[in-house]
């Protein structure tokens, strides 16, 4: 019974200690307090209450990039060299029925205050930024470049070359590092797949006349969208190497046979440093060219992979 009551007296004189600890503005690093921190702070946010309210010390890095626009990223995220430095940060999110679970549980909590504060009145943060690459007291003095492959005029020329001249249709798919551009064919584009689910298609529609016309727009392919799904966001410093799958469409309603026409193309990367050249196209129409195989809406013709040239042969 003694051991019991020496027990008991222990418990509480800590709990007193504890209470008189958070009260007095003392750091706060148990596990429970830190459970209760909003999910943005990172391991190298400081934190401690005052008066029931929470302060929050963010340490954040500070870069510019070719374009010289600021970006910001948490220590964790940057390696930094002597004279060099590079940065990556990962985001996922997850999606239920069409809506973003962080945003639901932004909502929630805003309905739930006491779920929110945890036990806080308040949150007041404190943001320390270092500057990595500008400012007086720069780190280094470099700037983070994605080494772009140089556009192959001659080869995209050639691919180029000769084409379906068939009517309202894509009539070429080309992969990139660069986006592309068409002048000098008038109802010709260039469409960026990944803009869209499932890409690009050409339909021949009918306008409030009755009269035909072409229409290029997203696939109206019909799918069922998993009410569970994760979306992964990767940013970095040099920027990851644009990927860009490009269609080529006829968008006219005109078929084009054993017609030669010279034309421009304009190249541009992802620091929109662009560049143009000619183009010179035989437009041809065979009704077995391969151009007009479709398998399930999917586009199944001539094609050129400046990134992974087996994929086209």
């Amino acid at each position: 019974m003694k051991n019991a009551r020496q027990l008991v007296a222990l418990g509480v004189f800590c709990l007193t200690y504890s209470l008189m600890s958070c009260a007095d503005g003392h750091h706060v690093n148990d596990a429970t307090s830190e459970s209760s921190l909003p999910s943005s702070s990172s391991e190298e946010d400081e934190y401690f209450f005052i008066d029931s309210t929470l302060h929050v010390d963010v340490q954040r890095y500070r870069a510019l990039n070719f374009n010289k626009d600021t970006t910001v990223w948490e220590p964790s995220d940057c390696e930094i060299k002597d004279s060099t430095f590079s940065c990556d940060h990962f985001d996922r999110y997850d999606y239920s029925y069409g809506v973003r679970d962080d945003i639901w549980d932004s909502i929630f909590d805003d309905e739930n205050p006491s779920k929110k504060r945890s036990g806080y009145r308040d949150t007041i943060y404190d943001t320390t930024y270092t500057d990595i690459n500008f400012g007086k007291n720069a780190l280094v003095h470099y700037t983070p470049v994605a080494e772009i492959p140089e556009f192959d005029r001659e080869a995209v020329a050639k691919a180029l070359s000769k084409l379906s001249g068939e009517r309202c249709s894509q009539i070429f798919e080309l992969r990139s590092n660069y986006n592309l551009k068409v002048i000098g064919l008038p109802g010709f584009s260039w469409k960026n797949e990944d803009d869209v689910m499932f890409g690009y298609d050409a339909y021949v529609d009918m306008d409030d006349s009755g009269q035909e016309k072409c229409s290029v727009q997203g696939a109206r392919i019909q799918y069922t969208m998993n009410p569970h799904y994760s979306v992964v966001y990767r940013r970095s410093l040099p920027e990851e190497l644009d990927d860009n799958t490009l269609q080529f469409f006829n968008g006219t309603l005109t078929t084009f046979q054993d017609t030669t026409i010279s034309w421009k193309l304009v190249y541009t990367d992802q620091y929109r440093r662009a560049d143009t050249f000619d183009i010179t196209t035989k437009f041809e129409m065979n009704d077995s060219d391969s151009l007009r195989i479709r398998l399930s809406g999917f586009y199944d013709g001539d094609c050129y992979d400046a990134i992974e040239p087996s994929n086209c042969k």
